[in-house]
């Protein structure tokens, strides 16, 4: 009798293994979590081999292992249910000959798609990831094509920051395979760090690239944690993550179970030679309530600040974003807006945006006085428009009869020296610009416009004249501004 089943169940066809399979997934599907589903049974591809067995083919070594250890049970079960002995007739194998589709449905399960129970579930990208392979993020509208090298405008203030990040996405040696990127809101640490993810892709399409927050990192985890899944967790981003751009990593301060996964991950990610890549308004030193393992491991990276956008930088900025809009302004008043706009990218291009729609909507060219009208919505109340180290020096050069060359000259004469030096301490005080933009405005170093601006300070403090002096600009900047 037992010949005779041996023999019965040996005839079976491939066809009917199928069926057999197919019955069993949706048994799968009622029985496992959404995410546990998508991501480990979803991908196998059935078979039958000529001992016919059912052959459950996954497209690598560690997957298909990963799913005898923890789902070897469910699966028995669910063949059973349908008549089919598993416990003799089922076999795993990795195949690597499976198709472009296979793998890529493997790959947006567990690159970005969670349980529908996710405190905040990850959405599939749509038409703007067809340019990123298998870039995956927690916030897909981010992901597009702006967000290149090629579109990147690069200045003093970013220089080395670009490098750094070209560097690493062509494989430099630089030292580490980890990149920091530090600035404050709006200055390009998105864009670079993006930017990143989609030239790794470049190179080497079939790297899985985790780009997300720090914030979306603590929701997985937890979600992990609540649903007995942090094995599958750990496996993601251990072992299956080629690349890991985690930004705004200082949303960590004070999670001290999420650093320490963090910092497990990153030991594991370090021991396999993957790149990782952080952003965060704060160098490492200076996150609060940052552990110090975690600390320890992001200050081995390559930390690469990004200043404001000097002039010329701005400016460029306007020009190419302009271009891209099909903007028609002359530079003349794109000059006027890269000198008052002075902190943020992202405001000078909503002045574009916004001039753009007012000439559309007013069937008007666009002119300095709709140019005034847009900055006054970015400045309340017109604070900081027009207060920049130009203007001060303008007003300085009136005031003491001097040409702008003479004041950035090398010239020491006590008239020049006071009007530089008053300059830049205006400068320092009323534009919130950095000593490096100030020195550069009065012909002057990073050091030397600090020296100059102490200087006056000191002299402050026992000189009424001077004293006078500093009040009555500090009026005249802001009542003509």
């Amino acid at each position: 009798m037992q010949n005779e089943l041996t023999t019965t169940e040996t005839s079976v066809g491939a066809g009917e293994l199928e069926n057999v399979w197919a019955t069993a997934r949706q048994s799968l599907a009622n029985r496992l979590s959404p995410g546990n589903f998508k991501t480990w049974i979803e991908p196998l591809k059935a078979r039958g081999d000529e001992d016919g067995r059912l052959v459950l083919a996954g497209p690598n070594n560690f997957f298909v292992n990963w799913v005898k250890s923890h789902f070897c049970a469910e699966i028995s079960t669910a063949l059973a249910s349908t008549g089919f002995q598993a416990e003799s007739r089922l076999a795993f194998a990795a195949d690597h000959e499976l198709s472009d589709s296979s793998r890529s449905s493997v790959d947006d399960g567990l690159c970005f798609e969670k349980a529908p129970s996710s405190p905040e579930p990850s959405r599939r990208v749509s038409e703007s990831l067809s340019t990123l392979g298998h870039l995956r993020s927690a916030q897909p509208l981010r992901n597009n094509g702006r967000f290149t090298f090629e579109n990147f405008v690069v200045g003093d203030s970013n220089l080395y920051a670009f490098s750094a990040a070209k560097a690493l996405a062509a494989g430099a040696a630089l030292g580490a395979d980890s990149l920091f990127i530090t600035s404050d809101h709006g200055l390009g640490k998105s864009h670079l760090s993006m930017a990143l993810g989609q030239a790794f892709l470049q190179n080497k399409p079939r790297n899985n690239v985790y780009y997300l927050t720090a914030e979306d990192f603590t929701n997985e985890m937890t979600h992990a944690i609540r649903h007995s899944s942090m094995e599958d967790f750990k496996a993601k981003y251990r072992q299956l993550c080629d690349v890991l751009v985690l930004e705004e990593i200082q949303f960590l301060g004070g999670k001290e179970k999420i650093q320490s996964e963090l910092c497990f991950t990153l030991d594991c990610l370090m021991e396999r030679g993957k790149k990782v890549v952080f952003t965060s308004p704060q160098e490492p030193r200076n996150i609060p309530r940052l552990g110090r393992s975690l600390r320890s491991r992001l200050s081995t990276a390559l930390v690469s600040p990004i200043g404001p956008p000097e002039y010329d930088t701005r400016l460029n900025i306007l020009l190419k974003k302009a271009k891209t809009l099909d903007l028609k302004v002359s530079r003349g008043i794109l000059e006027f807006v890269a000198e008052r706009v002075t902190s943020d990218v992202r405001q000078l291009e909503s002045c574009l945006v916004s001039l753009k729609a007012k000439s559309q909507l007013l069937g008007r060219q666009v002119d300095m006085d709709m140019a005034r009208e847009a900055l006054a919505y970015i400045f309340d109340d017109g604070e900081g428009e027009g207060l920049t180290p130009l203007t001060v020096r303008s007003m300085v050069c009136r005031h003491y009869h001097l040409e702008v060359g003479e004041i950035t000259s090398k010239d020491r004469s006590s008239k020049v020296n006071q009007a530089r030096s008053l300059g830049m301490y205006l400068s320092r005080q009323l534009t919130g610009r950095t000593l490096d933009e100030i020195g550069k405005v009065f012909g002057r170093t990073h050091s030397s416009a600090l020296y100059a601006i102490n200087k006056l300070e000191q002299q402050l403090k026992k000189d009424p004249k001077l004293q006078g002096t500093v009040e009555f600009f500090s009026q005249r900047l802001f009542t003509d501004k």
